[in-house]
């Protein structure tokens, strides 16, 4: 490394072995980011903390939706439903998966600040202001995902999330705030209804913003795991940690 020893001149003020140089500069760069998945919009990491953001294009999907709670076997209807843009918000911890969040847009996004706004998913929590608040129900944790790279864990978990079947388990949902919001999903019949008639609806859909972002959702998930100097406010926010342990931790 060189210096400056007087006026016009330099000198070598530090002398090391390129070997060194580079252990360091290995050493003091962030570790290399993994291999995305399709459709990846942005991701933050911090020890063993990672939450990753996907978006699906406007689309038509099939569901299977029971009317009961837990879904009998023989109480599923299928519809074809049309769909907005839709942000999956995935959480890992410890290289497990922890939770999925789920969110609407009209458009694409454009920054980390953009608006988000609440779905219209029976088998997704739907009051605001909690932490919880669009909290995907997998009814068990998918396990069989669990220990695989996230290339293909993340789109493992989401087709988990549509394949699985949806009822009305969820008291408060996302469809039932929906429902006052736009005669269209009035019922999963009327939401069919409208989609065979312009399969692009739902980005007419004036939906309700969720009053989160991004990085506040990254936020949230640093206090959650008590990497910021905020303390717990309330028995509701222990109880989501606890949501999260795994099975027999």
């Amino acid at each position: 490394m060189l210096e400056e020893a007087g006026p016009g001149e330099v000198r070598v003020g530090r002398r090391a072995p390129i070997n060194a140089v580079l252990r360091y500069a290995a050493w003091s760069m962030p570790p290399p980011l993994p291999m995305l998945p399709p459709g990846t919009r942005w991701l933050c990491r911090r020890k063993d903390l990672l939450n990753l953001v996907v978006e699906h294009p406007p689309q038509c999907r099939t569901l299977r939706v029971s009317r009961g709670k837990k879904g009998a076997g023989d109480d599923y209807q299928t519809y074809r439903l049309a769909f907005p843009y839709i942000i999956y918000v995935l959480t890992f911890y410890r290289e497990g998966f922890e939770e999925m969040k789920i969110f609407f847009r009209n458009q694409t996004l454009s920054s980390p600040q953009d608006t988000l706004y609440h779905t219209n998913l029976p088998n997704v929590r739907g009051e605001p202001g909690h932490h919880g608040s669009q909290r995907v129900c997998l009814r068990y944790r998918p396990e069989m995902l669990e220990g695989i790279p996230l290339t293909e864990a993340a789109p493992g978990l989401i087709d988990f999330f549509w394949s699985t079947g949806f009822n009305q388990d969820i008291a408060h949902s996302a469809f039932e705030r929906a429902q006052r919001r736009d005669p269209r999903f009035a019922d999963l019949a009327a939401w069919e209804a409208a989609t065979r008639e312009n399969p692009l609806f739902p980005l007419e859909v004036d939906w309700e913003p969720a009053g989160r972002d991004l990085p506040g959702l990254w936020l949230e998930c640093l206090k959650v795991h008590g990497d910021t100097d905020q303390p717990l406010d309330s028995a509701a926010e222990l109880a989501d940690i606890l949501y999260r342990l795994p099975v027999g931790y």
